[in-house]
């Protein structure tokens, strides 16, 4: 990978080496970077690696202290864990091809589902309820409306839904940059992902919550002011109100009318 050339890009590549070092961290069950620091270097010994604690090596990387990527340290650690490279490069998920990529084709892969209707129906006849194969409107209504009920029964929304949702609501964007569209769903959907507590959480252990939160209300913001099609469908005068909290303009229960959902 080149070196970055922009303030944004090498922010951005600081944010995916601190995420990816903590989710080793977090996949191995240590606490803190001196812990992951001691179990890098049991289980390096049968590899003949050197003592890496005592010089500090992995420190700057859970800092971000990087100017390019760390093609040398991705390489060693593919070692002992085979997917270092698509976790770094793709994020948690997928977290980082859901925010940046600008191929409409890997967001649509991201957030494409097939399932089954109803009992005992045939695998080969699986139905698609989210994906390019839809009409954009049917994508977001039944990706919106399985959203909500997860939140309505279980109370919370696990990580794979929240960069389904951001996908989603990128693909949102690119396609009212070009036929204007009547869709409010996807924002809402990425806001009630990153309002959840398990969300929260995970990106703050991950340690990249604030970064997350902030681009994606600066996105919408920007979206709101600049879209006025997107704007007249919101029906806000206050776009940094909305931004940070749709469910003040309509509140799940609401919405869930709007739907018809039951």
């Amino acid at each position: 990978m080149a070196r970055p050339r922009t303030t944004k890009e090498l922010h951005r590549l600081q944010i995916q080496t601190v995420a990816f070092m903590n989710a080793l961290r977090l996949r191995v069950g240590a606490h803190n970077p001196s812990q992951f620091s001691d179990w890098i270097n049991h289980v390096s010994e049968p590899l003949g690696w050197s003592d890496m604690k005592d010089s500090n090596k992995w420190y700057k990387y859970f800092r971000g202290n990087v100017s390019q990527a760390p093609v040398r340290m991705l390489r060693l650690l593919k070692e002992i864990f085979p997917d270092a490279s698509n976790l770094f490069y793709e994020g948690p998920e997928r977290l980082w091809d859901a925010m940046w990529t600008e191929d409409v084709r890997a967001l649509w892969h991201i957030c494409n589902f097939s399932g089954y209707e109803y009992k005992n129906q045939d695998e080969t006849e699986s139905t698609c309820f989210m994906g390019n194969a839809l009409k954009f409107s049917e994508t977001t209504y039944n990706f919106e409306c399985d959203l909500i009920l997860k939140f309505k029964i279980y109370g919370e929304i696990d990580f794979r839904s929240f960069t389904e949702s951001v996908a989603l609501y990128r693909i949102h964007k690119i396609i009212n940059e070009i036929h204007r569209t009547d869709e409010i769903g996807p924002y809402r959907c990425v806001k009630m992902c990153l309002d959840t507590q398990k969300v929260t959480n995970e990106l703050k252990a991950l340690g990249i919550y604030n970064f997350i939160h902030d681009e994606i209300i600066s996105t919408e913001i920007s979206r709101l002011n600049n879209e006025q099609c997107y704007r007249a469908s919101v029906g806000t005068s206050d776009v940094t109100s909305y931004a940070l909290d749709p469910f003040s303009h309509c509140s799940i229960t609401e919405r869930m009318e709007v739907l018809r959902i039951n």
